[in-house]
């Protein structure tokens, strides 16, 4: 076995047993017949896959409906983003942990209720992983690796799926017919 692989299965484990990851409940009941108004995205730490997601993701912020999405990025596209929104969160990525720039928006989504929040980093994360851990949302979509089942509810994955595109064309459609 991998030495960082097993350091990581160790730190979660000890990370769940201190309570300091909350366990994902397994149940989605689908066809959701309530209506989903709040919506985290993470988006990817890589920056290729976050032009990719942003990309594909971009409608779903134009069309004016009832739907709230807040996003969290990178602070380090700033650059890249061409529209301004009060709901734009960024964090910075180190090797294994996520931090807020703005502490207040970070304590203000751990008290909010959330319908989905979707975790668009391909590549396990633990930051990612372990912030949406907290949330309040019935549903965390995210993608298969060997921790997923801890952290989300609904999992993609990605070597079935095919190409990154398809990916994100697939999770876009899942929040649609949500």
């Amino acid at each position: 076995m991998n030495f960082n692989l097993f350091i990581l299965r160790l730190k979660i484990m000890f990370y769940l047993i201190l309570g300091k990851i909350k366990k994902t409940n397994p149940q989605i009941k689908l066809p959701n017949r309530q209506s989903v108004n709040k919506v985290l995205l993470v988006f990817p730490k890589d920056e290729n896959e976050f032009r990719l997601s942003l990309y594909i993701f971009k409608d779903l912020f134009l069309i004016d409906n009832n739907t709230k999405y807040t996003l969290i990025i990178n602070k380090n596209f700033f650059k890249i983003l061409n529209f301004q929104s009060p709901n734009i969160f960024f964090v910075e990525f180190g090797k294994r942990s996520m931090k807020f720039c703005n502490n207040e928006q970070r304590k203000m989504l751990l008290k909010e209720d959330l319908d989905v929040v979707v975790d668009l980093n391909t590549n396990f994360f633990f930051g990612s992983s372990q912030f949406i851990s907290y949330l309040k949302s019935r549903i965390k979509i995210g993608f298969k690796s060997n921790f997923s089942d801890i952290f989300y509810n609904m999992q993609l994955n990605p070597k079935k799926t095919g190409s990154v595109e398809m990916i994100f064309v697939r999770m876009k459609e899942i929040l649609d017919s949500l």
